[in-house]
C-alpha cells in the first residue's frame, strides 16, 4: 500500500504496517481505562459535585479522540527511499515531509518494544549531523527495519566520504 503527499507531488510514500494502528490503540487504552474508571468512581460517590463528572468526562473524550487520530494518522504516514536521501511523511491535518539526507546520517537505531514484538514491527530512528533533519519511522516489520537499517548505514558511510 501506498501513501501520497501533496508535499511531494508524484512520490508514492511506502505505508507503514497498519498493525501499528492496533499498537497505539492499545496505548490508547492504557490512559481511556483509568480515565473512565475515574468518571464512573467520581459519579458514585460525587454526586452533588456536579462539576467533577463533567470535567472527568471532558477528559475521557478528548483522551479518546486523541487517540482515535493517533489510530487514523498509521494510514497517513510513509517512507521512500531515493538515491540521495530518504523521505518521510506524515500527518492527517497538518502534512509533515522529513527529508534526510543520506550523507548526512550518523546513527541509524531499529528499536521495538513488547507490543510492537508482538506484532513484528519496529521503529526506525534517523539522526542526522543536523539536529532538524532527525526522523522517526514508526511500525515498520521488523525485517523491513532491519534491511532498511543496513541500507541506510551503507549509503550513508558511502555518502558521508566525500564530506
Amino acid at each position: 500500500m501506498t501513501v501520497t503527499t501533496a508535499l511531494a507531488p508524484g512520490v508514492n510514500f511506502m505505508r507503514i504496517s497498519t498493525d501499528h494502528a492496533k499498537v497505539r490503540a492499545i496505548l490508547g487504552l492504557v490512559w481511556i481505562v483509568p480515565s473512565a474508571a475515574l468518571l464512573i468512581g467520581s459519579l458514585i460517590l460525587w454526586r452533588d459535585l456536579i462539576w467533577l463528572p463533567i470535567a472527568l468526562a471532558a477528559l475521557l473524550a478528548f483522551i479518546i479522540s486523541m487517540t482515535a487520530i493517533k489510530v487514523r494518522a498509521v494510514y497517513y504516514t510513509g517512507y521512500h527511499e531515493t538515491d540521495e536521501e530518504l523521505l518521510v511523511c506524515r500527518g492527517i491535518m497538518f502534512r509533515q515531509l522529513d527529508v534526510v539526507p543520506y550523507g548526512r546520517m550518523q546513527e541509524v537505531k531499529v528499536e521495538d518494544g513488547p507490543l510492537q514484538r508482538r506484532y513484528g514491527l519496529a521503529t526506525i530512528t534517523m539522526e542526522t549531523a543536523s539536529t532538524t533533519a532527525d526522523a522517526e519511522i514508526p511500525g515498520v516489520p521488523r525485517e523491513e527495519a532491519d534491511r532498511l537499517r543496513r541500507r541506510l548505514t551503507e549509503l550513508g558511510t558511502t555518502l558521508m566520504e566525500g564530506l
